[in-house]
């Protein structure tokens, strides 16, 4: 049977009560994993507490820790050299996310008929933790949509995105100069014909709140989106139009909490 880990940052704001609900939701799964978490830093003695008794009854695999703070991609390449000679493939898991029980045996069941795809994502459900609201979003499925997705949005929900080893032979690491390190290796992933594909069902519950659009406003992040998408919009051909979306894209960024919260809802689903 074909050997799969899951690999997981944890940093300060991560909270208890999450990151249990997070864990046992791989402890859950109708395939059985070995999960790899890296300690980015400090974090509350509780958390700490948790994962310690985890490792100790033996239900994760393997606990990093670092008392510096290095940032996800950072710690997530810690973990890949950790796993990638042993494991034929990775699941990526955010510390405040639900896997549905399925998940992992859906994506390996996927990945094992098609030997072609490297690497496999899905829809997410968002659930507003202030509101209540719930909301599906929707990724392409296949390589060549995914590729014409790069003009307009992230082609791949990283939270839902499991791995044949192999792809990172051809990828190597995520890129820790990046604030966005997913887009980023989509991109590079692309350039290089890696396959890419995603299920068109929900895999992962993803948690939001009020304040999540006003967190995103980010001038740095913003602009460095938009200059993978000129670079992209170069690569692929997608000529003025790809412009526009980059341009697009920097603005909205820089919007009003209240109209991205608007488009975002009515544009992504």
């Amino acid at each position: 049977m074909s050997k799969v880990a899951v690999i997981m940052s944890v940093y300060k704001n991560d909270k208890f009560s999450y990151l249990q609900e997070a864990l046992d939701s791989l402890y859950n799964q109708t395939q059985k994993a070995d999960i790899f978490i890296q300690q980015d830093g400090w974090i509350p003695q509780e958390i700490e507490n948790l994962l310690d008794n985890a490792l100790a009854k033996k239900k994760i695999a393997y606990l990093g820790k670092r008392d510096n703070n290095i940032g996800l991609a950072g710690s997530l390449n810690e973990l890949l050299n950790v796993v990638l000679l042993e494991y034929d493939y990775i699941v990526r898991m955010d510390a405040d996310d639900i896997s549905v029980p399925y998940r992992i045996e859906k994506q390996v069941a996927f990945l094992e008929a098609h030997k072609e795809v490297q690497a496999l994502g899905g829809w997410i459900e968002e659930f507003n933790m202030d509101t209540g609201e719930k909301q599906v979003v929707r990724y392409g499925e296949n390589h060549e949509v995914l590729k014409q997705n790069l003009m307009r949005r992230n082609p791949m929900a990283h939270v839902t995105l499991c791995f044949r080893s192999s792809f990172f032979d051809t990828i190597s690491s995520y890129n820790i100069e990046k604030l966005n390190e997913d887009f980023d290796m989509w991109i590079r992933a692309l350039k290089k014909e890696v396959k890419l594909h995603n299920l068109q069902e929900v895999l992962v519950k993803v948690r939001t709140n009020n304040a999540f659009f006003a967190r995103r406003k980010n001038i740095k992040r913003a602009i460095e989106v938009m200059e993978l998408k000129f670079d992209a919009t170069r690569t692929f051909g997608f000529g003025i139009k790809g412009y526009a979306y980059a341009i697009a894209h920097l603005l909205l960024f820089m919007s009003p909490s209240w109209l991205k919260s608007y488009l975002y809802k009515n544009l992504r689903g």
